[in-house]
């Protein structure tokens, strides 16, 4: 660390690394129960792929069970408070909205303290006890150092694990390992992919759309077509945009790469790819989509 720029440590009982809903319900459960709490976050705003910067917002797991039609599967606790509180407080579903309602769930807590735009690079240990973790919060050019009891990392890609020196794996285990007969039967490095989705909205004239320089060009519907030995006959894939839509979530990437260190490269080809999509919709071939404008990527 710089020794000319400012340093703040923090003391608390539970530190948490990452605020997406898990890290944030760790830590609104934990400070509950009166533990002092800090949550360092690398990002601008709490819920991670749920927050308005990537808008996958969770829809919890609900089902009709099949003995009981007037009896669903819900999920409850912290997930299902978030939910009521947006239901009261932003019923028209703002993205914006939406951060703030969680934000105000941690922010009502005297136990919490919240490093926001803080990324998680450096770990001291004792032994085999963390003993304390340092960020950079890149809006006050500060480094933050957290000593606590415990740590949890809800980090998403795991990060005090490599920072600890902590046993970790990653891809798909064997069949073999734990007798899961749905696995494949050798071992792999392959995780799940990285996707960019696109929002749009219908308005009420025609709406013109140029692509950017570095978009592909997707000009026929097989282009889109599924490849694979688990694909449909090479069937195009959805890109029907709208409520009825596919969401194109299809559009990924990474799976079978580094999902991490070769993250940038992913967002470049993802970006192209979803710029591309777009400008096959609206400018390739008749898809009724004259009137919609692109609201969001």
């Amino acid at each position: 660390m710089n020794a000319s720029l400012k340093k703040k440590i923090l003391n608390c009982d539970l530190c948490v690394v990452g605020g997406g809903l898990s890290g944030s319900f760790a830590a609104l459960a934990a400070a509950r129960h009166g533990a002092k709490v800090v949550v360092m976050q690398d990002r601008p705003m709490l819920g991670g792929n749920a927050s308005s910067e990537i808008r996958m917002c969770p829809r919890g797991a609900k089902c009709r069970k099949p003995a009981e039609d007037a009896i669903y599967d819900r999920e409850t606790g912290l997930i299902s408070e978030l939910e009521e509180r947006q239901i009261y407080g932003n019923p028209t579903l703002v993205y914006s909205i939406w951060d703030a309602t969680l934000y105000s769930m941690l922010r009502e807590n005297e136990n919490i303290t919240l490093c926001l735009n803080t990324s998680c690079v450096d770990a001291e240990m004792d032994g085999g006890k963390i003993v304390s973790v340092t960020g950079w919060q890149g809006t006050t050019y500060t480094w933050v150092t957290v000593e606590a009891k415990l740590f949890a990392d809800c980090s998403g890609d795991s990060i005090l694990a490599t920072l600890t020196g902590a046993e970790y794996r990653v891809g798909r285990e064997a069949k073999s390992e734990f007798g899961e007969t749905l696995a494949q039967d050798v071992a792999d490095n392959h995780t799940m992919g990285m996707s960019i989705l696109l929002g749009a909205k219908e308005t009420d004239r025609p709406v013109k759309f140029t692509p950017p320089t570095f978009a592909k060009t997707f000009a026929k519907e097989s282009d889109f077509a599924s490849s694979g030995e688990n694909s449909d006959e090479n069937l195009p894939r959805d890109h029907e945009v709208g409520t009825n839509g596919c969401n194109l979530w299809w559009n990924e990437l990474g799976g079978m790469v580094d999902s991490i260190h070769d993250t940038e490269e992913l967002r470049d080809e993802l970006l192209a790819n979803i710029y591309g999509i777009w400008d096959h919709i609206k400018n390739q071939g008749d898809h009724g989509k004259e009137n919609w404008d692109l609201d969001w990527v």
